[in-house]
């Protein structure tokens, strides 16, 4: 079957400049042919988040997921070490261990087919019944991928040639230095990966953008962090930066929800920051949690969406159980519009419009993708601050990160500066409305 898309009109909407940006194209979002190009490019080639370290923190814990469709497992060895093994069997190819949390029974992980057994390092260990046959250790141990842990995230890379993680990522941790990262040492328990139908690029770029907020969690996030309160801080192709204002509000609901994201305005508990890194990480952080979600394709429709959290202690039980019902409500809320846009998408007779400043994040999502896929050459890290004035871009401050395709292009992406000031900070709270309404002409 013949691809929708053509992939130099993806690209040549990929690589637009913040000021000529648009949505990509719908067929983009649904598209075998796309889909497959993806998976081979990115998810089979960069690092991709799973979920938090300490949460398999015990001997013989696991986790099954697939990643571009390879199925992996992570496994905490009697070592203490935390390993990504292929979690197929060497023997006829059976699954190894369930998707999801488990546990390892003793320290081998056994097949369910024949019982073919490997330790929890990966090494081959027996096969029952093989009267007389050799069957070399050495050449049946389980294949192991790459592990990096990052402000207490574990990410998995398919890819020996990919650049360590900590080197893309060597300009995050000085904005996060006041968060005290360090100390988010509590993970809730994994939960149970959700399956959202919908494309697994429009489940990021909702997560990482606030225009939404507003309207999709008018009766939750928009409580206690505004649109109007949202800026750009820092970004490029290989990782963004945003944040916005945490808020008190009256009343029972209001003030449980500022002590859910540790509401202090005179202890650093007025703002939050969120970290978008491609392809499947995005995460906030505040005060007194760090919480994520990240995104792992199904198919071109539907994606398995992990969330996951630490904090810097226990909480208590109330606490836990107003936190977790608030997350279950604007996830929950999430998962209905990245649906409903899936179903959008499927239009043949329309197409997408402009983006505007509160996508800035999106921009550069899309950079990344031109990078990933085409081999474009990321643009400098462009800068803002909190009241969303332009600050130029050092001239060393270049996008780290995988190197491009072979063959890839290395032209830049770079055609224009950076788009205009943080929507809902002009002091005029009558002109801040209008925005939220649509009515000032920057809408869509």
């Amino acid at each position: 079957m013949a691809p929708e898309v053509s992939m130099e009109d993806y690209r040549t909407a990929a690589v637009l400049p913040a000021t000529e940006a648009r949505s990509l194209p719908f067929p983009v979002y649904r598209d075998r042919a796309v889909f497959d190009l993806e998976m081979e490019r990115i998810f089979r080639s960069d690092w991709v988040a799973v979920g938090a370290d300490a949460a398999l923190a015990e001997p013989g814990d696991t986790l099954g997921f697939h990643i571009g469709g390879e199925p992996v497992a992570l496994v905490r060895g009697g070592d203490g070490r935390l390993r990504a093994l292929s979690n197929t069997c060497r023997h006829r190819g059976t699954l190894l261990l369930d998707s999801g949390v488990g546990r390892l029974g003793g320290r081998h992980i056994v097949c369910p087919y024949h019982a073919w057994s490997y330790s929890d390092s990966g090494e081959f260990r027996g096969a029952p019944y093989s009267r007389g046959v050799t069957i070399e250790p050495d050449e049946h141990c389980l294949p192991s991928f790459r592990v990096e842990v990052w402000m207490g995230v574990v990410f998995v890379c398919l890819d020996e040639a990919a650049p360590p993680l900590g080197e893309r990522l060597a300009g995050v941790p000085e904005h996060l230095t006041e968060f005290e990262m360090e100390g988010f040492t509590e993970a809730a328990p994994i939960a149970e990966a959700e399956i959202w139908d919908a494309n697994w690029k429009l489940v990021v770029e909702n997560g990482m953008e606030s225009y939404h907020l507003f309207r999709v969690h008018e009766k939750t996030l928009e409580k206690v962090t505004p649109t109007r309160g949202a800026y750009y801080l820092e970004g490029s192709a290989p990782w963004t930066l945003t944040g916005g204002a945490v808020v008190s509000n009256p009343g029972f609901f209001g003030k449980a929800l500022g002590a859910v994201l540790g509401y202090d305005s005179g202890s650093g508990g007025d703002h939050y920051t969120l970290v978008s890194i491609p392809p499947s990480f995005v995460g906030i952080v505040t005060r007194d949690s760090w919480d994520w979600i990240a995104a792992h394709p199904l198919s071109p429709t539907s994606t398995r969406v992990f969330s996951g959290s630490l904090t810097r202690a226990k909480p208590d039980f109330l606490i836990r159980a107003f936190s977790q019902s608030f997350a279950t409500a604007f996830l929950e809320e999430d998962r209905r519009i990245c649906e409903r846009g899936q179903q959008g998408l499927e239009a043949r007779a329309s197409s997408g419009g402009r983006l505007v400043p509160l996508e800035r994040v999106v921009v550069d999502f899309h950079h990344y993708l031109a990078w990933k896929l085409f081999g474009e050459e990321p643009p400098p890290r462009h800068a803002e601050t909190r009241r969303g004035r332009t600050r130029p871009a050092r001239r060393d401050a270049v996008a780290e990160g995988p190197r491009p395709p072979p063959g890839g292009r290395r032209r830049s992406v770079v055609r224009g500066t950076g788009i205009g000031n943080r929507p809902g900070s002009s002091g005029n709270a009558a002109r801040d409305r209008q925005d939220a309404d649509g009515r000032s002409g920057t809408g869509g």
